[in-house]
């Protein structure tokens, strides 16, 4: 008596072989007598049955006896690819300023140090210098001193005025006086003439006659007197109307001394003020770099080291780099997200505040800032992390999983699988921005095909089905849209 064991081995299912099954007889040859024969001639038989069966069926009927493929589906997403900016950042002080001795001097005062709070005109420190400090008192005292002559001037000009004022009235008295010694002239005249009739007629003695000849010379020098008045006064007026005009240009001048006194004395209150460091707005001290006593040199002197730093941290901004193929998309108000390694995985949302608007010729980069409001001072100088620049949202597209792609894109064209009636066909596709998961399909896709998400086990026309998922409904939705293009 004899028995024998068959054991079939199937080929994994998705995987082309050229033969559908191996049939293998183990004979276990349990007596003597004619069973090492009966086995080779069963097998014999068995591989003449499998050639001629792996003969018949080709691939596009290797599972028909098992039904459609079973495969993921997935429809378009809307939103397209949304463009980013993703580099190194570092965080700045909103505003800096180093602060530097004007004059120079000794260190007198310090109320400050490394770490300290300060408001806007707060009193940092003092330096010594008195040599300023009389120069300032001087300048008070020569502004009084030209003020003074400007007071002077102007008492001269009132003095100059009523002289002038009292050599205008003596002129139109001595021109009176001119007036009534010529009546008097020709009073005088007439009566001499009338005598000199009388004598010739020796009506009167020629005594009377001379008399009346005295009066007449003596009343024509009197007008000859009071004529020359009249041209003295009014040489008396123009030295008066002159010396009104010369105490004029003394109050001018005296005026100007003064504008220039007090020029000097602003110039005095200003080196006197630079003996005194006020912090410019509200911030923290972030170095200083002397102590009281010591010798302060200023700027102007060749001091080349600030004697305190001050930054104002309200608000900071963070500097990154977009790449050339970013620049483009960049606008100022950008929606931006900065990660900081100090600070784990917080995210501070900002926005573009400015950019240099011109590329590094060595980097192919472009300087840009992110402002980011800091109430807590959470945000230090100096740390860095990721900014995330978001440059285009691309709202209007849509998108598929870049593994519905059958092979390589080319030209701006791909292939995908799509299900048609029961079966894969294949769908000729133009397709625009792709970040490597997820590609934008500008055309050849409905919003209702369901296109076949992994295509490694598809061919063109083979029966399929879409997986459903637990509640019995076909999977239509791949990954949301919305990954990013990390450039």
């Amino acid at each position: 008596m004899s028995s024998a064991t068959k054991i079939e081995i199937h080929p994994a299912p998705g995987k082309r072989v050229a033969w559908r099954r191996v049939v293998l007889f183990v004979v276990v040859v349990a007596v003597a007598g004619g069973g090492i024969a009966a086995w080779r001639s069963h097998m014999n038989g068995a591989n003449a049955a499998s050639h001629t069966e792996a003969a018949a069926e080709g691939p596009a009927s290797e599972h028909a006896a098992d039904g459609p493929v079973p495969v993921e589906t997935v429809r378009l997403a809307k939103g397209g690819i949304m463009k980013t900016s993703t580099q190194i950042g570092s965080v700045h002080a909103y505003e800096e300023a180093d602060l530097y001795a004007k004059v120079s001097g000794y260190l007198a005062k310090l109320f400050v140090n490394y770490g300290d709070k300060v408001k806007r005109g707060q009193l940092l420190a003092v330096i010594d210098d008195p040599e300023i400090v009389a120069d300032a008192v001087k300048a008070a005292a020569d502004v009084k001193q030209a003020q003074a002559a400007v007071v002077q001037a102007q008492a001269f000009i009132e003095a100059a005025k009523a002289d002038r004022d009292a050599s205008s009235s003596a002129v139109e008295q001595a021109i009176a006086e001119v007036d009534r010694y010529v009546s008097m002239r020709t009073y005088h005249e007439k009566r001499y003439a009338r005598y000199k009739d009388l004598v010739q007629r020796q009506a009167v003695a020629q005594a009377v006659a001379d008399e009346e000849q005295e009066g007449y010379e003596s009343a024509t020098a009197n007008e000859a007197a009071s004529r020359k008045t009249v041209l003295k006064t009014r040489a008396d007026l123009i030295a008066a109307a002159a010396r009104v005009k010369k105490a004029e240009a003394d109050l001018e001048e005296a005026k100007a001394n003064v504008a220039v006194a007090e020029a000097k004395r602003v110039r005095a209150d200003v080196l006197v003020n630079y003996t005194k460091i006020v912090s410019p707005y509200d911030g923290v001290i972030t170095k200083r770099n002397f102590f009281r006593g010591a010798f302060i040199r200023s700027a102007v002197d060749g001091g080349a080291e600030p004697l305190l730093s001050v930054a104002r941290t309200d608000m900071v901004y963070v500097v990154t780099a977009v790449p050339d193929r970013g620049v483009p998309f960049t606008d100022v108000g950008d929606n931006a997200e900065v990660t900081l390694d100090a600070l784990g995985s917080t995210v501070f949302k900002g926005k573009v505040s400015r950019f240099a608007d011109s590329e590094d010729p060595t980097s192919r980069t472009m300087h840009t800032e992110i402002d980011l409001p800091n109430p807590n001072d959470q945000l230090k100088p100096g740390m860095y992390g990721i900014a995330k620049i978001i440059l285009d949202t691309a709202v209007s597209k849509s998108t598929l999983p870049a593994s519905c792609l059958v092979g390589e894109s080319h030209g701006g064209k791909a292939d995908i699988y799509v299900i048609k009636d029961g079966k894969a066909k294949k769908t000729r596709i133009e397709i625009g921005a792709d970040d490597g998961i997820r590609v934008e399909v500008i055309s050849g896709v409905a919003p209702d095909d369901d296109v076949i998400l992994s295509t490694s086990a598809v061919t063109e026309g083979a029966p399929v089905r879409s997986v459903r998922d637990a509640t019995g409904a076909p999977i239509k939705t791949g990954e949301p849209a919305g990954k990013t293009a990390k450039e």
